[in-house]
């Protein structure tokens, strides 16, 4: 069940892309942050990069709010954004949710198995 962290990645490194070829400094850090994780399963790490992706979610339903509230008048360009901005939204919120349930799962059996 790697599936959310490979979306993720290609979020993350689609987001820090500019062409022609030039990547976000920040965004490769985090694209290294979610391959470490991929690849070592640490729990906290898991917690933190999933929380971290739910606020940056939030901060894009803020902006799209924002985004719809400059339009004078709702009509089908208001609509169009509004639709694919959600569905963008829902998604993200979607694999960083069963991320973190992944990984809150994973900590309270290893605890009730007396393991850390």
């Amino acid at each position: 069940m790697k599936l959310p962290e490979f979306y993720i990645l290609a979020v993350v490194l689609l987001a820090g892309y500019t062409p022609p070829f030039h990547f976000n400094i920040i965004a490769i850090v985090l694209a290294a942050l979610i391959i470490m994780q991929i690849v070592l399963k640490k729990h906290i790490i898991g917690v933190l990069l999933s929380s971290l992706f739910i606020l940056v979610n939030l901060f894009m339903l803020g902006a799209l709010i924002s985004e719809l509230s400059e339009f004078s008048q709702f009509n089908s360009d208001a609509l169009q954004m509004l639709w694919g901005g959600l569905a963008i939204w829902c998604l993200n919120m979607f694999a960083a949710g069963l991320i973190l349930y992944k990984y809150l799962n994973m900590q309270s059996i290893s605890d009730t198995r007396g393991g850390v």
